[in-house]
């Protein structure tokens, strides 16, 4: 099952209809329909979805029956200069004087193009940077599921050596696995036919083989 977080999948301003409160009860949905659909609830997290699942994994039955985590390139701190600015006081208003009303990007293909948005608001980085903030500080020492992180250490969007430090504190079974070479300039999307289609197979393959290990 694919789910899919308020304000994402559509057009830029609709990234402002985030929040944290939101995303968490699309979690805690998906979890919902994976359990009734499913023998076994399996999470796989890319991102900022990392971020929700790290907390959600620290909270008293906001994972009831996780069996196993996978975490693709999780945001635990992006690597932006002053991305803490947004959630001080005034944040929205530093952050449109510092970087502009919108973000945006030239994607690098079709695909890239397709499938994500290019263009948004600035002030919907706002609730992702709380979400990280609140992941990052999450007693993960506590953590009961077990947990893989796939990562690399090149990626410049997001923090990958905070990704090492919450692996080192998981309080269940965990493992790395860092990914050196991606198609991706940034190393960040590090799977999938957009822009790293030589590692999907290779990763899918590798959380199979994990799953099947961990989950009795």
């Amino acid at each position: 099952f694919y789910t899919r977080l308020t304000g994402h999948g559509q057009d830029g301003a609709a990234m402002t209809q985030g929040s944290i409160n939101a995303w968490i009860n699309d979690y805690e949905e998906a979890l919902a329909i994976g359990r009734a659909i499913g023998d076994k609830v399996i999470v796989i997290s890319t991102s900022t979805g990392g971020s929700l699942a790290v907390w959600a994994a620290t909270q008293p039955g906001a994972s009831d029956e996780v069996a196993a985590i996978a975490f693709i390139s999780p945001n635990f701190g992006v690597k932006a200069s002053g991305a803490e600015i947004l959630t001080m006081p005034w944040g929205k208003q530093i952050a449109r004087l510092v970087a502009g009303k919108e973000h945006s990007f030239v994607p690098r293909n079709a695909l890239n193009e397709e499938f994500w948005t290019t263009r948004y608001p600035i002030e919907a980085t706002l609730p992702m940077q709380a979400l990280t903030e609140l992941a990052y500080g999450a007693p993960v020492e506590k953590a009961t599921i077990p947990a893989l992180f796939i990562f690399s250490d090149s990626d410049k969007v997001v923090r990958a050596d905070r990704t090492r430090e919450i692996a080192g504190r998981w309080g269940a079974p965990h493992e790395l696995v860092p990914v050196d070479d991606t198609g991706d300039p940034d190393s960040h999307v590090i799977a999938g036919d957009a822009l790293s289609p030589s590692t999907t197979a290779f990763l899918a393959q590798r959380i199979a083989v994990w799953i099947e290990a961990v989950v009795k």
